[in-house]
């Protein structure tokens, strides 16, 4: 059963859900030139199964059927509802390779939650060795598994359009910490520092070679790179400057030349981490709740912030609480066009579709510009 809350449900009887999403075209240009701040939502995974009470998440992920029917039966909810579809109806059964996998990490499917990347070994010899196959992996033959072929084969064979790969990655600092247990690769880089640094310009390397085997093999010639990176958080300014920066500096100058997008999503208090990112050119930023909407615009003022609304807060919030916030951010950082309403994070399971309406008509009604500076 989805959830459909009726008191949001009540508060947002006059919304226009069309009319909404029109006006929310209208104003995605990066200027206060327009009728008001637009909006997103960005529900995934953990999403789907709190509103939908999905009873096995492992064949959500191993029976594709089945995760294709729950999609249209969620896409089906929220056009109702909120006017738009979040979901691929027709998703892949194989995949490339993950960068991760090239050092040894693999997924383990567990009952009632994501997939997890698992690591690799606590022991630093080993480790050496895991580095030693990783530098002599051939990439042209690994990265695209048989499986994976055949059906891009099978798909592009009936006309269908095809996906352009090589567009992201899961930053450096959860990549690391997925090969590594945290608690390992931390006292690793004071215990071990020439492997670990060995580890750092090794991954930089192979996220270039990688990606841009990906970009060859699916005709993606377009510049531009989004980053996923929760866990930089862990990382002091030192520990990032030292074993993060110089992986993203690589990657995006070999992804993202000239003026091309540079995206950065993290859910994590990483507000200490701010002039590195801005000093890598990144310009288009998600950061977590706790990283404040002013503290960004002063450290990053021509960056687009995608945020900050606590994705808790609208899940569990009061109305007005959270049209309060809304309106603070929007307040703080939305006076150049520069703001993207949504929340700090992806969309928290358990919110339903009558606090995504809530959302939706506080936006309406409270992010507006000004009708004479157009």
């Amino acid at each position: 059963m989805a959830i459909i809350e009726p008191e949001f449900m009540e508060l947002t009887r006059s919304l226009d859900v069309a009319a909404w999403w029109e006006e929310n075209d209208r104003c995605q240009t990066v200027s206060p030139d327009k009728p008001r701040c637009p909006a997103s939502f960005s529900p995934d995974d953990h999403w789907i199964f709190e509103f939908m009470a999905v009873p096995s998440t492992l064949r959500y992920y191993q029976d594709t059927d089945y995760r294709n029917a729950l999609h249209r039966d969620v896409n089906a909810i929220t056009r109702e509802y909120v006017g738009r579809a979040f979901f691929d109806e027709d998703t892949w059964r194989t995949s490339p390779k993950r960068i991760e996998n090239l050092f040894g990490s693999e997924f383990g499917y567990h009952e009632g939650s994501t997939p997890w990347l698992m690591p690799v070994t606590d022991d630093p010899a080993e480790f050496g060795r895991v580095l030693d196959r990783a530098e002599a992996t051939d990439l042209r033959t690994w990265s695209l598994p048989r499986d994976y072929l055949a059906e891009w084969e099978a798909r592009k064979s009936t006309g269908e359009a095809l996906p352009k790969l090589g567009t992201g990655s899961r930053g450096p600092a959860t990549i690391m910490t997925s090969i590594l247990k945290p608690e390992v690769l931390f006292l690793w880089f004071y215990d071990y520092p020439d492997l670990m640094r060995r580890f750092r310009d090794l991954l930089a390397a192979k996220m270039v070679e990688f990606n841009t085997i990906l970009r060859e093999f699916s005709g993606n010639s377009e510049p531009g790179w989004w980053i996923t990176d929760d866990n930089c958080a862990l990382f002091n300014r030192k520990l990032y400057r030292e074993y993060c920066y110089p992986v993203l500096e690589q990657v995006l100058a070999a992804m993202t030349p000239g003026d091309a997008r540079r995206y950065q999503h993290s859910d994590s208090a990483m507000g200490h981490l701010l002039e590195m990112q801005y000093a890598l050119g990144i310009r288009s930023v998600n950061y977590g709740p706790t990283v404040d909407a002013g503290l960004i615009r002063e450290k990053m003022p021509d960056a687009v912030i995608n945020g900050q609304l606590p994705p808790f807060l609208l899940r569990d919030g009061s109305p007005e609480a959270i049209r309060q916030r809304v309106v603070a951010d929007f307040q703080k950082a939305g006076a150049t066009g520069l703001l993207n309403v949504t929340t700090a994070g992806s969309l928290a399971a358990g919110t339903g579709v009558g606090r995504m309406r809530w959302f939706m008509q506080v936006v309406q009604d409270d992010c507006r510009y000004d009708p004479r500076r157009r």
